[in-house]
């Protein structure tokens, strides 16, 4: 895991750089629990207490069962969260994984990081 420091775009409402957290979830791995709370603990350790935007990079990982899907969805330190991934298999994964509980924040999928980070340094009131 690591936090990006990323420019707004032109046109943004904000100037200042915004701190985005990027969790990049191990490829080829069965997703469990204690996998998913790893993460989820990391993000709350980088995010400081402060709602902030999360990139969450799923490309490559076999599997993510019922319960790493409830923790990543109890998420409480993000802003918004942009699930990236490059498959169809990837895009199957993201569907499941955000077909749990209604996030508590904007969640999206995206299959280009490009364009997941974009839309991370939106607005809030735009996405």
């Amino acid at each position: 895991m690591n936090a990006l420091w990323l420019v707004p775009s032109e046109g943004s409402d904000t100037t200042a750089p915004v701190s985005v957290i990027r969790l990049v979830l191990p490829q080829g791995e069965h997703i469990t629990e204690e996998i998913a709370d790893t993460f989820a603990q990391r993000a709350r350790t980088e995010a400081s207490g402060v709602l902030t935007p999360i990139l969450l990079d799923i490309t490559g990982v076999a599997s993510i069962s019922r319960e790493a899907r409830a923790v990543l969805s109890r998420s409480r330190s993000a802003s918004a969260i942009a699930v990236v991934g490059a498959s169809a298999v990837d895009r199957v994964l993201a569907n499941f994984l955000l077909g749990g509980e209604p996030p508590p924040c904007p969640t999206r999928y995206f299959g280009d990081e490009d364009r997941a980070v974009a839309w991370l340094l939106e607005p809030a009131d735009d996405r």
